[in-house]
């Protein structure tokens, strides 16, 4: 199990890392608010561990979570009126030309991690 503690000390969650992998420094809680990897020396593996349902969990990222997230953010930076938005429209042609280079950077990262939250039904490994 690891720790994040929000920036501002107030809030803390335990994620499980399901995969033998790195994960990110910083996440983003559920509140939204900026959490630190914090504990390190208390994170112990815990290969047997089931998390229950409405915990999240970090896991290998998918085909289809690459292009769910990528078409998220893209469409937000396609839109932006400002730098970014222009920077987008001038490097490609399309919104989906965006969304397939942004996917495939997240599948060519071997492990790349994905925090996602355990469904009502339990976790299935």
């Amino acid at each position: 199990m690891m720790t994040y503690r929000s920036d501002d000390g107030t809030e803390e969650e335990q994620v499980w890392n399901s995969r033998d992998g790195v994960t990110p420094f910083v996440i983003t809680l559920r509140s939204g608010k900026a959490a630190t990897h914090v504990n390190w020396t208390a994170d112990v593996p815990r290969p047997d561990y089931r998390p229950p349902a409405g915990s999240r969990v970090f896991v290998d990222i998918t085909e289809e979570r690459a292009r769910e997230i990528a078409r998220a953010n893209c469409a937000r930076w396609w839109e932006d009126k400002g730098a970014e938005g222009m920077l987008a429209r001038n490097q490609f042609k399309s919104l989906d030309a965006m969304i397939e280079f942004i996917a495939a950077g997240y599948l060519a990262r071997v492990g790349e991690p994905d925090l996602v939250e355990v469904p009502p039904e339990g976790w299935k490994s």
